[in-house]
């Protein structure tokens, strides 16, 4: 078994990593770079094997950067099966469906002409899903699916190759996150790669406190809040808190907007597979009945509309989507409250302003001076943090040797001075 990183080895997106057997090759998770553009501009570069070549991708789960490069390979040539969870077909169906659509309707946009929506169409007949818990085989090696807990259907994988195996952690979740169940520990093997977002922080905050502060500052002091949500797992998770907090004290209530066609789209498969969740019915009643802007007639209606009101828009780091006319709409007031619940990449505007930068460019250059609040939190991130990574490798051998992956710099450092710490012998920052 052969492991070559690919993505991911420089930056926190851009996933994926290359295993080879003499049966073949494969490919764990395909994903997008985002942020920047002198990362997005890293999706260009050439590919450093053959796409046809490739004989299946494993998906880890359904985000942009673990899942978005997919589309472009079939467009060049790939065919082979893309296993995952059910859960993760379907929300990477609408992920890689709304990629494309980015692409084509900006003719300015770096990556247009990248991959189209019939792209998206050939990769999404090419899923072919598996559950937790069942062995399968991919070149005559031994597959197993285990939760990571990150996201709904998200995954780790363990592979077994004759007296070779390896774990790819995924995306790891955190223990006590209110929407998905814990992750699963790693279970031994000779090589684990292993993500590392938060491996030098250990997360603060309670999301819980943070967020009902947030509502009631809007309704006592008549603010419009304009939630900047990741549209996957981080936007149904503060829809269901909201609601859940409005339904025990509806004094407390005002008027919240979800805008977001994806957004929209995902609170559809998390009601299918609300069961999967730590809270499904609470989960299933919060996205029943809510105010959704589908026209622009609709978004016209409340443009300068004083507050209180809450909007709940995506993106997450505010690098694209409908966030941006929200933005521009409330920049000069005052009485605007951004709400930044997560994970701020460097070199994105949600970054800038989250260490106090007011002066943002949106999406075509447009020069903007937010003059509201601004609230931002790392108590939101679906991360694992530093202590719970650790609480992940309990049943690993210190022999075993760890790649860290997926995570800026200075995180992988501070993980790997911990885990050598710990007395963990063998851990590797791998260059691409």
């Amino acid at each position: 078994m052969k492991i070559t990183f690919i993505g991911a080895t420089k930056d926190v997106t851009g996933s994926m990593t290359l295993l080879e057997n003499s049966a073949g090759k494969i490919l764990i998770d395909c994903g997008l770079y985002q942020g920047p553009n002198e990362v997005v501009k890293k999706n260009l570069l050439p590919l450093p094997f053959n796409p046809k070549n490739i004989d299946a991708i494993i998906l880890t789960h359904a985000h942009l950067d673990h899942s978005g490069l997919i589309p472009r390979l079939t467009r060049v040539g790939f065919r082979g099966q893309i296993f995952c969870t059910k859960p993760t077909m379907k929300l990477a169906h609408i992920i890689m469906a709304d990629s494309a659509h980015i692409m084509e309707r900006n003719e300015h946009h770096l990556l247009n002409g990248f991959y189209e929506s019939p792209d998206v169409v050939v990769a999404t007949s090419l899923f072919k899903t598996k559950k937790l818990h069942a062995p399968f085989d991919v070149l005559g090696m031994t597959v197993t699916f285990q939760s990571s807990g990150h996201i709904l259907g998200a995954v780790s994988v363990h592979i077994v190759d004759g007296a070779d195996s390896a774990v790819f952690s995924g995306d790891l979740g955190r223990s006590n996150d209110p929407m998905n169940f814990p992750p699963e520990a790693c279970p031994k093997a000779k090589t684990i790669v292993m993500e590392s977002t938060y491996g030098g922080k250990v997360r603060s905050g309670n999301m819980h406190v943070e967020l009902i502060n947030f509502l009631k500052k809007i309704k006592a002091e008549s603010k419009v809040g304009i939630i900047a949500s990741f549209a996957v797992a981080r936007a149904q998770l503060l829809i269901t808190l909201i609601q859940q907090f409005y339904k025990d004290h509806p004094e407390e209530k005002v008027r919240m907007i979800i805008d977001g066609p994806m957004m929209t789209e995902a609170n559809k498969i998390y009601k299918e597979f609300s069961d999967l969740t730590r809270m499904p019915e609470e989960l299933r009643n919060a996205l029943e009945d809510l105010d959704i802007i589908d026209h622009v007639s609709e978004w016209n209606s409340i443009r300068k509309k004083d507050g209180p009101l809450i909007i709940i828009s995506s993106s997450g780091m505010i690098a694209g989507g409908r966030i941006w006319r929200y933005i521009e709409n409330w920049q000069n007031d005052k009485s605007a409250v951004v709400f930044l619940p997560g994970y701020q990449a460097e070199g994105t505007p949600g970054k800038e302003l989250s260490i106090g930068n007011r002066n943002i460019q949106s999406e075509d250059g447009t020069p903007i001076h937010w003059s509201g609040e601004i609230v931002s939190s790392s108590a939101f991130s679906s991360h694992a943090d530093q202590n719970e990574l650790m609480a992940w490798l309990t049943n690993v051998d210190k022999e075993t040797k760890i790649f860290l992956i997926h995570g800026e710099y200075e995180s992988k450092l501070a993980l790997k001075k911990k885990l050598l710490e710990l007395g963990y012998k063998n851990c590797i920052i791998p260059e691409s």
